[in-house]
This record gives structure tokens, C-alpha cells and sequence, in this order.
């Protein structure tokens, strides 16, 4: 990789090098200026869909807008960036554009050359936090903060080649973000294509209750079966409500005796069961991996062992889809009370080689987005590492 000799580039601030523009925003009581708008104008959500580039926003103003408003252009290839409330979002204008009042435009001065690609990057190097106020509405910059904020200029071959190199792993990135929200996407339609829509049951299955695919439903134990005197520090672990919503078997530091476990046996969970979070955040589903130590559940969370009738993978997405629809009890915090109730859920049983034939698939794409998002972290972690050679 090439070294850069920085000695030799310039020092200097922002505002010596660009006309520091803001936005507006036309007046919203007037119709005429935003009814059928032919000119895109960006406000902060806008610079949330894209990765690098922008030219399409969800609101346009009109002609009648720009020419009372007195609202200014954004010049084709002009980078602009955030600068209130969400700071520090960069992006590039690839066609003349318009923009609110947090978004503030770096337009070169005569005579100044800079690559647009180089300064979206030395920008994104910035570290904008370091004299930001504390403003009614959150954190904010000012015009003047920003044109006191030095970056390095290299002449513009150097600019050129540093830009080549960030922007080729840039690329890299969005397209692994691209490919893992199409698994996402396909993971999620997976189960509507293979088994239709759960709430008619448009594949006609055969359909039973929750508790026909079970060996075993519990609720948690209620009342003072288990109060924290019982607890010791070694021994049987009391699985809470954090494990199923944080999706780990390791959190927690309750534990009961052998002789307390035998007197609450019947709220034994091991690895294999399924927990589930009843209580607040409803919902939340856990299968408690191999070697998960012996325990109970406590009263915020309900259990299920499962039968041969039904793939883990399946119950799991199914059930999922289900407690989003389920009446809940309480007026201040959301639980599930009845255990009955959970027994009774009808559940559509297509045959069991297509269950397993979707949780083959489902693993698979699982597998794949795995090693997606492993080269994701690989490749921000190289991109980092450029981005603090080039611009600290």
C-alpha cells in the first residue's frame, strides 16, 4: 500500500475553502409551494436511504417555492452533510438539488481544487462531536463551528488516489449490505411462499391447538414459591425473562437448592426447551442451546418442550408471527396471564417433510447472512483502518 508523505499537505480550515451554504425550509402553510413539486429537496430522513449518493427525496417544492423562498441551489457533485440534531451524515448530490436548514452544502471557492469523492470521506474522518452545543431540541453544530474545523489537503492527484481506494471499499460494503437485506428479505417472505397466509390458513392444513405439538406448556411459578430468600449461590438456575429477550442461556445470577428444585419440578426447563418472555416485552422466544445449565423459569416466562408433530424451526417463525396478533391483559404492563389461553392457540400443521424442508432452507440462508455479515465487520474494520492512515 502506498505511503503518503502528510507533511507535505495543507492544514486548513473549512470555511477558507468552501462557501458554507444552508438550506431552508419554504413556508409549510402555503400550498403553492409544495402541492406538485417538480424540485427534490432533502431533509435529514432523506440521507438515511442511501449509502453514498443522493438524488431522490420524498418531498419536492415548486418553482413558486425557490423563486419566493429564496432558497439556493446545490450544484451537481457538491457534498452535504447533517449538522443538527443527526450530525455528521455525509453524502453526494448527483444532480442540482435543494435542501432543509440542517443540512449544510460545502461549495468550493474559485480556485480551489478539491475531489468531491476525497472530501466525503474527510469528512466522515471528522470528529464533529468536539465542540458541539447542546441545543433545545438535541445537539447541534453551528455555520461557525464548522468553518474552524481543519481537515488535510494533499494536491488533487493524491485526493484522486485516496478517494479510489476508500471508494473501493465503500463499494465493497454496499454491496454486502445490499446482498444481506435480500436474505432478510427472502428469510422473511420464506414462510408466507412455502405455507400460505397463518390467519386463513390459505393452504388449507390440517390445524390443531398449541398445545397438541407440545409434551409440555408452563407458566412460570406466581407468588412466594419463589422468593429471592430462596436463592443460593450455586445450584439450579432460575432462567428470567432477560435470557429469552437478550436470546442468551448465560445471563442472570439466581440459583435455588436441590430440594427447592424438587418442589418446583414441574417448572423444569433444559437445553432444548423454548422459552418465552410473558411480561412486559411479550413474545420474545429463546430455545436454550446445548449445555445450558439445569433450572426452572420464573413467573415471567412460559415454556414449551415439543413434540415429534412439529419442527423446532417452524413452531418458532409460526408462534412468532402469532403472539403479534394475541390479546394481551393489564393496562400498564402488557403480560400474558392465562396459560389456557396459550394451549388454545390454533396452530396450521402442514406435513412435517415440508417443515423440515423449510427449516433446511431457512438454515441455509441463516448460514449465508452469517457469513455476509462477517464480511461486513471485516471489511468496515479495513475501511477504518484507511480512514485513520489517511485522515489522523
Amino acid at each position: 500500500m502506498k505511503i503518503y508523505s502528510k507533511s507535505e499537505w495543507k492544514k486548513i480550515k473549512l470555511g477558507d475553502i468552501f462557501i458554507l451554504q444552508m438550506g431552508k425550509t419554504p413556508l409549510r402553510e402555503n400550498k403553492l409551494y409544495w402541492d406538485k413539486g417538480n424540485y427534490n429537496w432533502i431533509s435529514i430522513s432523506d440521507m438515511n436511504f442511501s449509502e453514498k449518493y443522493i438524488s431522490f427525496t420524498k418531498e419536492k417544492i415548486t418553482d413558486f417555492a425557490i423563486k419566493k423562498s429564496g432558497i439556493k441551489i446545490i450544484p451537481k457533485n457538491t457534498v452535504i452533510m447533517s449538522f443538527k440534531l443527526s450530525i455528521g451524515k455525509v453524502k453526494i448530490v448527483n444532480e442540482d438539488i435543494y435542501s432543509n436548514e440542517a443540512i449544510m452544502a460545502f461549495i468550493p471557492k474559485e480556485d480551489i481544487f478539491i475531489d468531491e469523492n476525497f472530501l466525503y470521506h474527510s469528512l466522515k474522518s471528522v470528529r464533529w462531536n468536539e465542540g458541539i452545543n447542546k441545543a433545545v431540541k438535541g445537539l447541534t453544530l453551528n455555520k461557525n463551528l464548522i468553518s474552524q474545523k481543519e481537515i488535510l489537503l494533499p494536491n488533487l492527484t493524491i485526493q484522486k488516489e485516496i478517494a479510489k481506494n476508500l471508494d473501493s471499499m465503500g463499494n465493497l460494503l454496499e454491496l454486502r449490505k445490499k446482498q444481506l437485506n435480500y436474505l432478510k428479505e427472502l428469510g422473511k417472505s420464506l414462510f408466507t411462499r412455502m405455507f400460505g397466509d397463518i390467519r386463513t390458513n390459505s393452504f388449507n392444513w390440517k390445524k390443531v391447538k398449541l398445545q397438541d405439538v407440545c409434551s409440555s406448556i408452563v407458566r412460570g411459578p406466581f407468588g412466594s414459591s419463589l422468593k429471592k430468600e430462596f436463592f443460593v449461590k450455586n445450584g439450579y438456575k432460575v432462567y428470567e425473562q432477560k435470557n429469552a429477550i437478550n436470546q442468551s442461556a448465560d445471563l442472570g445470577e439466581y440459583y435455588i437448592d436441590e430440594k427447592k428444585f424438587k418442589e418446583l419440578q414441574r417448572f423444569e426447563c433444559k437445553m432444548g426447551d423454548i422459552i418465552m418472555s410473558c411480561s412486559g416485552t411479550v413474545g420474545k422466544l429463546f430455545q436454550l442451546p446445548e449445555n445450558s445449565k439445569r433450572g426452572i423459569i420464573n413467573q415471567a416466562l412460559c415454556k414449551f418442550s415439543l413434540n415429534n408433530k412439529i419442527n423446532l424451526t417452524y413452531f418458532l417463525k409460526y408462534l412468532e408471527k402469532v403472539i403479534g396478533n394475541i390479546e394481551l391483559n393489564g393496562s400498564g404492563i402488557k403480560n400474558i396471564s392465562s396459560i389456557s389461553y396459550i394451549k388454545k392457540i390454533d396452530i396450521n400443521l402442514p406435513p412435517i417433510e415440508l417443515q423440515n424442508k423449510f427449516a433446511k432452507r431457512v438454515e441455509r440462508i441463516e448460514k449465508l447472512s452469517f457469513e455476509i455479515e462477517k464480511s461486513i465487520k471485516e471489511a468496515e474494520n479495513l475501511y477504518n483502518s484507511l480512514m485513520n492512515k489517511y485522515f489522523d
